[in-house]
């Protein structure tokens, strides 16, 4: 009679851990089916995106905060499925999440820098607020933004040095680059003997040439020896040096073709 006991019970655990392993089963095959369309939909999304003409500047936009959403999906995935699983064999979870709220207080509150970096950066890629290219003025520091992740802003200065900047310290922001253009502004030193508005006609037209728009020329010094005029006009923040050399070399040559007297 034990005997036959005995057998029936190691039957039943029998059949349970048969129950149990596909269970386990089922769960990991359907984690891995859902976070292969995970994976499969976000890469989809972002690849369409980023073949958009119109916001082909933003493809570093674009796929950071891809990657940030599929991660959080992925993950949210995963924990619930190892809950499936620990429940599909019998472990009692109440605890556990009990134990894991407890440590995510400790962590949070040991990693509030982090996790408020993490916040700035996501919202700041979410609102656009500036993008990889553009010329940028945070916290009194100007430069060319060459990187925007979910912690850290990348800026590379006037000195070409690079400049990070943690996103939860990024409160004033100046975006030069959406209100059309920066100011560049150029002197040229000529003869008092030289027709100023020859010399005046001349820079406009190399700083047209050179791609300035509303190009602006008028005297700004003068005394017995030399007349110095100063031309100012609009460039694209981010094409500022490019254009100011480009301009520069301009004016010289087109100042000697027409036999202008330097000083």
């Amino acid at each position: 009679m034990l005997g036959w006991w005995n057998a029936f019970k190691l039957e039943e655990h029998l059949q349970r851990s048969v129950d149990a392993g596909l269970q386990l089963f089922k769960i990991a095959l359907l984690y891995l089916i859902v976070r292969f369309l995970i994976a499969r939909v976000g890469r989809t999304t972002v690849n369409r995106l980023e073949s958009m003409e119109r916001i082909a500047a933003q493809k570093p936009r674009i796929r950071t905060l891809g990657n940030l959403i599929r991660s959080i999906v992925e993950y949210t995935v995963l924990i619930i499925a190892v809950l499936m699983a620990l429940r599909a064999i019998g472990i009692d979870i109440t605890p556990l999440l009990a134990t894991a709220g407890v440590a995510g207080l400790a962590v949070g509150f040991g990693a509030q820098r982090l996790v408020r970096d993490m916040i700035s950066g996501f919202f700041l890629l979410a609102e656009n607020q500036f993008a990889v290219g553009e010329v940028v003025t945070i916290g009194g520091i100007t430069g060319v933004v060459e990187e925007v992740g979910m912690r850290t802003t990348h800026l590379r200065d006037e000195q070409g040095r690079m400049v990070v900047i943690a996103n939860g310290d990024v409160n004033l922001v100046i975006n030069h680059s959406r209100r059309g253009g920066v100011r560049l502004t150029v002197e040229v030193k000529v003869s008092s003997t030289a027709d100023v508005q020859a010399v005046t006609k001349t820079m406009q037209s190399a700083a047209s040439e050179a791609g300035v728009e509303n190009p602006l020329v008028g005297v700004s010094a003068f005394d017995a020896a030399s007349v110095t005029l100063r031309l100012t006009g609009d460039v694209p923040a981010q094409e500022r040096e490019v254009r100011e050399l480009q301009l520069k070399a301009l004016l010289y040559q087109r100042l000697r073709e027409a036999d202008v007297p330097l000083t």
